[in-house]
């Protein structure tokens, strides 16, 4: 059973997007809001 589950490697890439995506929202949230203040 050395053979990877296929299954698994599509959850670990839907998190890593997710991810990648919570941070794109973070750092255009932090530019928007300076933008406003400044």
């Amino acid at each position: 059973m050395a053979r990877p589950n296929p299954n698994k490697q599509v959850v670990e890439l839907n998190r890593t997007s997710l991810y990648w995506g919570l941070l794109l929202i973070f750092v255009l949230a932090v530019l928007f809001s300076s933008y406003i203040f400044n």
